[in-house]
């Protein structure tokens, strides 16, 4: 087994597909069939299902990803670590996942601070759900994640950032009653809600379900990106945290609202247990508990406490 067997067999695990791997690494069909038939034959097991579109992960092939991007990302770390110049200077690719909504706030003071104080380090951002970010750290797909309401698990270190209210997002044309808006008030007006598996939503359906009530689904959406310009639009409220909106709310293009009985999240920095912490990667984390704490205690990032 090598590297190149290994980065072949992640690429066709991404692509599900023989022939889209073969095209975006650049090597013949025939070729990257074969490299994969010899990963299997020396592990003794079988990767992949091949079915008639594709092929699909068998339980020994998901056992071998997780490890194998924790291997790459090890390799490409040292690689970065011994051609650094010399002296002190901390180098390296790191990368962090997280939701669109806490990228949208945090993403660019933590890249301006990073290039500041640690100009050869390359961070990359991974904006996805929020369902999918502990999997993401425990295939070692990224080096460290800011996850919402993360529970305890065996393969996780979690430490706790943060505690953010959650709000109703509304157009300024929408009228309600002054103070915090009670969840029958919410279930007669139009909403565009995080789309499920998400843990947000999750809170929002146990909330209307303990109160027996329904609310009024207008649309679904994985990303802020589509559920905030529907607020701007008119087209209906939603219920996200101050981060995902804080440009429209500062513009005033979107009122938040406090929420009767209240919702909250908190959010924590989770990494790999049983994955070293590079030095790169310790002083990204360093900066991202600095960058939060910064941001909050200035009042750009609102609605929320350091923990």
């Amino acid at each position: 087994m090598n590297l190149r067997q290994l980065g072949y067999f992640v690429r066709v695990a991404e692509m599900h597909n023989m022939t889209r791997a073969a095209e975006t690494l650049h090597v013949a069909q025939p070729a990257l069939s074969q490299q994969i038939a010899l990963l299997e034959e020396e592990l003794e097991v079988r990767l992949f299902d091949r079915e008639p579109k594709g092929v699909r992960l068998t339980a020994e092939g998901e056992l071998l990803l997780r490890h194998a991007h924790t291997i790459l990302r090890q390799v490409g770390a040292t690689r970065s670590i011994l051609t650094r110049t010399a002296g002190d200077v901390v180098a390296g690719s790191v990368s962090i996942a997280m939701a669109s909504s806490t990228a949208r706030i945090l993403a660019l003071p933590l890249l301006r601070a990073v290039k500041r104080q640690y100009p050869a380090i390359v961070v990359e951002i991974v904006d996805i759900p929020s369902a999918d970010l502990t999997l993401m750290v425990q295939q070692g797909r990224v080096d460290f994640s800011l996850s919402p309401d993360q529970e305890e698990l065996n393969d996780l270190v979690t430490q706790p950032l943060l505690v953010e209210e959650i709000l109703l997002l509304t157009h300024p044309g929408v009228h309600l009653p002054k103070g915090p808006v009670p969840i029958t008030e919410l279930a007669r007006l139009p909403m565009i809600l995080p789309r499920p598996p998400n843990k947000l939503r999750m809170r929002i359906d146990y909330a209307f379900m303990n109160a027996r009530l329904t609310y009024n689904l207008f649309a679904q959406a994985s990303t802020s990106a589509i559920l905030i310009p529907s607020v701007v639009e008119g087209m209906a409220t939603t219920i996200l945290p101050y981060s995902a909106a804080y440009r429209e709310i500062h513009d005033r293009t979107i009122v938040p609202r406090h929420l009767d009985p209240s919702l909250s999240r908190e959010i924590r920095l989770c990494f790999n247990k049983n994955a070293p912490v590079l030095p790169a990667v310790e002083k990204v984390m360093e900066l991202t508990r600095t960058t939060v704490s910064t941001l909050i205690e200035s009042g750009h990032w609102r609605y929320c406490t350091l923990v």
